[in-house]
């Protein structure tokens, strides 16, 4: 097993999750939504219960079928067969981290349409019935604000898997490599 096939399956296993964790979103955002009450339309349910979990199976499925390009892209250069010596997993490490990046990222845009749609609702609410501005609650500004975190976190996970990873290896190539105790 390669290092291409061991990042194509850690891929694939990460948008099974994403795909998972959509699917098993839509009965709590639906359960926040029903019953309906004016002035919701069924587009209000259709943007805020079923678009967010719909684009994060999208991207899960798009991670599941494309795990080859993904990993392809991700990879410096696979490593040339029959090389022996230490075992390095650096690929395999910026694989996992930018794996986790998409993951965020994924669950923060559907989170974000879900917000996006819940905005329409209100700022419909203040223009056809003459409504006073809602105050916006504080579960959903500290939501809004987390979403846009994780989009945050998530889009600099993929863009710099490799950094980090490198950064990482530095670091401990600082520390000692031996122990106190073998010292006396």
């Amino acid at each position: 097993m390669t290092l291409r096939d061991i990042a194509r399956l850690a891929i694939k296993i990460a948008g099974l999750i994403i795909i998972v964790s959509a699917v098993t979103d839509v009965p709590h955002l639906l359960g926040r939504l029903l019953p309906l009450q004016p002035p919701m339309t069924a587009r209000d349910v259709v943007a805020m219960a079923f678009a967010p979990p719909a684009i994060a199976a999208l991207i899960g499925l798009l991670m599941f079928w494309g795990a080859g390009r993904i990993a392809d892209r991700l990879l410096v250069a696979p490593a040339p067969p029959g090389q022996s010596g230490g075992l390095d997993l650096r690929g395999m490490e910026e694989i996992v981290i930018a794996a986790l990046g998409l993951y965020l990222v994924a669950t923060g845009i559907a989170d974000a349409v879900y917000y996006w749609g819940k905005v329409g609702l209100y700022h419909r609410m203040v223009t056809e019935n003459t409504f006073p501005m809602p105050v916006i609650l504080e579960g959903d500004f500290g939501g809004i604000l987390s979403t846009a975190a994780r989009v945050l976190i998530g889009v600099v996970l993929v863009l710099l898997s490799r950094g980090i990873v490198a950064i990482r290896r530095r670091m401990l190539s600082l520390r000692p490599l031996t122990s106190q105790a073998s010292q006396d």
